[in-house]
C-alpha cells in the first residue's frame, strides 16, 4: 500500500495513531478543503499535533470522516469525497515532500 493509501485508509477507519505514524517527527498536514463548511484552514505542525488533533476529530465527528470514491490520480495525488458533519466535499490531497526514512513531510488537502 503506497503512503497515500495509507493515509486514506487511516482516515477512513479513524485511526489517529496510524495516521500520525505516517508523519515526520516534523511533518506537516495542511487542510484548507474545511473552508467549503465555515471553518478555519487547519495547520498542524508535527506528528504529535496529528495525533490530537484526529483523536479530537474523530471523537466530536463520532468516529472515521465518511471518504468515498477515492480516485488515485499518481502516488502522490488523490481526489476523494469527505463529509463533514452533513455537508460533502470533494478534495485534492497532494503529497508534496517524504523524508528519505519514507515519512510524510508535507500534504496539503485542498477543495475542488
Amino acid at each position: 500500500m503506497t503512503l497515500l493509501e495509507q493515509f486514506v485508509d487511516c482516515m477512513q477507519r479513524g485511526d489517529n495513531v496510524g495516521l500520525a505514524d505516517l508523519f515526520d517527527d516534523y511533518g506537516v498536514l495542511h487542510d484548507s478543503s474545511l473552508i467549503k463548511i465555515g471553518q478555519d484552514t487547519m495547520h498542524l505542525e508535527g506528528k504529535m499535533a496529528v495525533e490530537m488533533m484526529f483523536h479530537h476529530k474523530f471523537g466530536f465527528n463520532g468516529g472515521p470522516f465518511p471518504i468515498f470514491s477515492p480516485q488515485y490520480q499518481s502516488e502522490r495525488n488523490v481526489w476523494y469525497m469527505i463529509t463533514y458533519k452533513d455537508q460533502v466535499v470533494p478534495v485534492s490531497v497532494d503529497l508534496s515532500a517524504v523524508t528519505p526514512e519514507g515519512k510524510i513531510k508535507r500534504i496539503n488537502i485542498y477543495p475542488l
